[in-house]
């Protein structure tokens, strides 16, 4: 890695510490990838919003279920570096809880929705965790992209 993409990963080492739990880099398509903590999820879009002066673009959150566990992917534009950020966090299926990110990037504010509808996940903090897609009369506690 040289360049912008090192500098990131730089201050997100530097802040996260420990809580950064692996990081590759793909320089054919300029991709970032980090794992992190899922208590610093929040932080590390801090710190991607602080590196690119506020220049930020978070265009969506995936989830998914590995069967054990769940892995949300939040797919972040630094506008200034040029660079896509994916910032991955492993959410135990037992405990299907993580922050909410919506008071740093509030973009966020339907992606989470869309992933608690669809997978379960409660995001902490989120103002409106209610239904996005699905009709009213849809069951509780039914997930549809849940594997079982």
């Amino acid at each position: 890695m040289v360049g912008e993409e090192l500098k990131v990963l730089e201050k997100l080492k530097e802040e996260l510490g420990g809580r950064l739990l692996d990081s590759s880099y793909n320089s054919s398509r300029r991709v970032l990838i980090v794992k992190v903590s899922r208590e610093a999820i929040t932080k590390s879009i801090e710190v991607l919003k602080e590196v690119s002066g506020g220049e930020l673009h978070l265009t969506s959150i995936n989830g998914a279920d590995l069967e054990d566990r769940f892995e949300l992917t939040y797919f972040i534009w630094l506008l200034p570096q040029r660079l896509r950020v994916l910032v991955k966090v492993e959410v135990p299926r037992e405990d299907l809880r993580v922050e909410s990110a919506s008071k740093v990037s509030p973009a966020t504010l339907l992606y989470e929705r869309e992933v608690h509808e669809m997978l379960g996940v409660k995001f902490e903090g989120h103002p409106k965790l209610e239904r996005l897609f699905l009709p009213e009369d849809w069951p509780e506690g039914v997930y549809p992209l849940r594997r079982s």
